[in-house]
């Protein structure tokens, strides 16, 4: 019963902080819609002198929507679709009445022409939605023929009209949301690190739980692309922003796999925490990636170069090696070997190719005797060393080798920092 009552409560938490984070960010198309809804309501009222034009709020609420995933071409689909709805429900009842009979015939023709007409399911809802307005609400009502049909243009073409002049940065929102998934990534690797550190696995469940509840960030990401894209094509201003608008729509992508990657990686922090403490590598490098990802979410924030978030996730790849306590615990080599593909997605998000972010990780192979992972270098430098023994060592007057995979890491590194984007994501 405890552990219930505590899980019900993080899921109750959880809902109400991206509850109240929707609505932080959804606030100004809130206020959007009731602007837009009241002016058609006064202006059917004062300039057109119809005394209950309720289609007119109808077409534009539908038209805008409290929701900021709703990108224009759907707007106008929505609205239009509530006006031709109306249009059709006028024509429907000025030639055959209203009653039952008439309503359900009106409604089965009012979808079949919206399907016809469109293949949107909204669309083709508000065609049926105010069809049945038109034939249930009296004539008595109306201010004349077709006055409905007015207020429902009026409506819709308010929330249109709004869309368009309404000002806005096709990056900024995209931003935003790039930035609350990155936060919540690094939330939750600091709390796989503190799991594992104190080998807790109700933290590791509760982490767990908290990451399947996060799908809404990808999703919000990936709407704000949408419109942001479509803004680029329909706004002058807004064009000159596609460049970054697509580097935004990469690393969306592969911040996804990383919080999917992310679930798995929780699952197996689960069993390692219940079976004791673990290798103080595993917690490190979850903190590691933890920095990372909030220097990635600052920079996708502002606009700014990648390249010191990806500096940093190189420099957790290159640790990512099995240790000597893990070779007899297949729990935790399969935690390092989940890490592993985490840090390569971020690595991408972070700007580097796939070629990058797999020459980062250090390169394992399997044991024939032992069947253990071990560290491909550390084999070679073992057999490097046993020939200097045997030749009687190397003079410690030779220059150092600048050969290795030390080397091609610092010359990969400066080619990175070469390749700087002057734009800047």
């Amino acid at each position: 019963m405890r552990r219930w009552t505590a899980t019900t409560g993080l899921v109750v938490r959880n809902r109400a902080r991206m509850g109240a984070r929707r609505l932080r960010l959804n606030f100004g198309q809130v206020l959007q819609l009731t602007v837009a809804a009241t002016f058609a309501y006064g202006f059917c009222v004062y300039v057109l002198g119809h005394q209950m034009p309720f289609f007119a709020a109808v077409a534009a609420v539908v038209g805008i929507g409290p929701m900021l995933d709703r990108r224009l071409r759907r707007s106008m689909e929505i609205g239009f679709g509530a006006v031709l709805g109306v249009l059709f429900g006028e024509l429907f009842v000025h030639v055959f009445g209203g009653g039952l009979w008439q309503l359900s015939v009106m409604l089965f023709l009012a979808v079949c022409l919206g399907m016809v007409m469109n293949s949107g399911a909204i669309f083709v809802t508000q065609l049926g939605i105010q069809s049945i307005y038109i034939v249930t609400v009296p004539v008595a009502m109306t201010d004349g023929a077709f006055s409905r049909t007015i207020d429902a243009t009026v409506g819709a073409s308010t929330a249109v009209l709004l869309a368009f002049i309404t000002p806005s940065d096709a990056r900024k929102r995209p931003r935003n949301q790039a930035a609350n998934l990155l936060e919540e990534i690094a939330l939750l690797l600091r709390e796989t690190g503190d799991a594992l550190r104190r080998s807790d696995p109700q933290a590791a469940r509760r982490a767990l739980a908290r990451a399947r509840d996060s799908q809404q960030y990808v999703d919000s990401w990936r709407a704000a692309l949408r419109i942001a894209e479509e803004a680029a094509r329909i706004n002058a201003r807004s064009r000159r922003y596609v460049a970054e608008v697509t580097r935004l729509a990469r690393a969306c992508e592969f911040a996804d796999r990383s919080m999917r990657m992310l679930r798995v990686v929780l699952r197996r922090a689960v069993s390692v925490s219940e079976n004791g403490p673990s290798d103080p590598l595993l917690a490190e490098s979850a903190y590691q990636m933890a920095e990372a990802a909030d220097l990635l979410r600052a920079a996708l924030r502002e606009g700014r170069d990648r390249i010191e978030a990806e500096r940093k996730l190189t420099g957790v790849a290159r640790t990512l090696r099995p240790t000597i306590a893990m070779h007899e615990d297949i729990e935790q080599t399969t935690m390092l070997l989940l890490l592993r593909p985490l840090v390569v997605d971020l690595l991408q998000a972070a700007g580097a190719s796939n070629d990058e972010a797999q020459a980062a990780l250090p390169t394992l192979e399997v044991e024939p005797e032992t069947g253990a992972l071990r560290y491909v270098e550390e084999a070679d430098d073992a057999a490097e060393a046993a020939a200097g023994s045997a030749g009687g060592g190397a003079s410690a007057d030779e220059p150092a080798s600048t050969d290795g995979p030390g080397a091609a890491g610092a010359e990969d590194a400066d080619a990175r920092e070469d390749r700087r984007d002057p734009g800047g994501v």
